[in-house]
């Protein structure tokens, strides 16, 4: 599988071309006549495309617009499924809403370790996240517990929140991700009780924790599904 693609494009590609009854021969002939030689993809290529052991984004652009067009697949699916760009505006479809998302991979809150943007072993969805709310190296987790549930709601689990990691300076009232060793990442509010910053949560039960050593990950912008910004 090439690292940077999607393990799940090659079945998506596979999976339209056969829900469209057509062989691989005839998506690569279809390719061929968005533009000759410079659009065509044989079906050998094809084959690889969907066997994993080639890349789209290794296709020109106008390769894998003629691909795109050739299993009838929308402007807004391509580019929230794959991440690529269009060649071109497409005519007749109304994309200009579709196209200003961008797609973040989703990591579970609860886990041992820091989240890294490398391990693609730790993505358990992925978050079409507007282009409006988009932050640059920002994270989109999964909420795993209760400690920020409120009576009103809160953060609940299973809810999705955006951090973003370059903002680092911890601040009265604000949530924040964490890691604390020996507990792994978790998700609070920051107090000062006197002279002393501690970390707390919004649901009464879980008592407030002034850890010895904390490592901020990032500050807690966006909150899904309820689009809380904090």
């Amino acid at each position: 599988m090439p690292p940077t693609q999607d393990a799940s494009l090659p079945a998506w590609l596979r999976g339209h071309r056969t829900a469209l009854g057509l062989r691989q021969t005839e998506i690569s002939a279809a390719t061929r006549e968005y533009g000759g030689p410079d659009t065509h993809i044989t079906q050998s290529y094809l084959s690889r495309l969907e066997a994993g052991t080639r890349a789209l984004q290794a296709l020109t652009p106008a390769r894998q617009d003629a691909l795109r067009r050739a299993l009838d697949i929308t402007a807004g699916e391509w580019v929230a499924r794959t991440g690529l760009p269009l060649l071109g505006p497409p005519p007749g479809e109304d994309v200009l809403g579709l196209l200003e998302v961008v797609r973040v991979p989703v990591r579970a809150l609860a886990t041992a370790g820091l989240p890294v943007t490398e391990d693609t072993a730790s993505i358990i969805d992925h978050e079409l996240v507007p282009a409006r709310d988009h932050r640059p190296g920002m994270l989109v987790l999964e909420v795993n517990g209760d400690s920020m549930t409120t009576e009103a709601g809160g953060i609940r689990p299973g809810d999705r929140i955006y951090i973003d990691p370059g903002d680092l300076d911890l601040r009265e009232g604000r949530i924040y991700v964490l890691h604390m060793p020996g507990l792994g990442l978790t998700v609070k509010r920051l107090r000062r009780f006197g002279p002393s910053l501690w970390l707390t949560s919004d649901n009464p039960d879980h008592p407030p924790v002034k850890p010895e050593e904390v490592t901020v990950v990032g500050r807690v912008y966006f909150h899904q599904p309820q689009g809380q910004r904090l």
